[in-house]
């Protein structure tokens, strides 16, 4: 009967200070303290903090405000839209492209020059497309091949003679 008894207050007061442990924690988590509880229960204020005077330098505001009026204006619209025209009905091509800028350039990159039964060979890539040319032959509808040296090739186009070194880019 003795060792129930004992054991009940033993329950009881590992419970006590269970819920005592759980209360003083959540206190030091919530970031108060037993100390300001009691000072803001008695003195009925709270400790705030105060805001740090800040100078205003007008002269800076209305530049800011300038600044950002310039930004605005480079955003209006300039010009007009067409919407008849026949680039602004096609929805994959931009507005502000003129027929000048729509050609497109062909891209020419010379990958490598190899000589096979005594012909010098040279592959070509051509928008994408790599072609194996031999001198004399044309390329594309665009270019005939004139010369094939040791690291670039001559092409020729209408009266142009276009020089292509070797994995160097042309845009012609």
């Amino acid at each position: 009967m003795i060792t129930t008894k004992i054991e009940k207050i033993k329950k009881s007061t590992v419970i006590f200070i269970a819920v005592i442990s759980c209360m003083i924690l959540l206190l030091f988590i919530s970031g108060c303290s037993v100390f300001d509880m009691i000072k803001e229960t008695y003195t009925g204020s709270e400790e705030t903090l105060e805001l740090p005077e800040i100078k205003i330098d007008e002269e800076e505001i209305q530049e800011i405000g300038k600044n950002d009026t310039d930004i605005r204006k480079s955003y209006d619209i300039e010009t007009e839209f067409d919407l008849t025209d026949e680039s602004a009905r096609n929805p994959f091509k931009p507005f502000f492209i003129r027929d000048e800028e729509e050609e497109e350039k062909n891209v020419l990159k010379l990958e490598k020059i190899y000589s096979r039964d005594e012909v010098e060979y040279a592959d070509i890539n051509l928008n994408g497309f790599t072609y194996r040319v031999k001198e004399t032959d044309p390329l594309s509808d665009i270019y005939l091949v004139q010369a094939i040296n040791d690291d670039s090739v001559a092409l020729l186009k209408g009266d142009e003679t276009i020089n292509i070194s070797l994995d160097k880019i042309i845009y012609d």
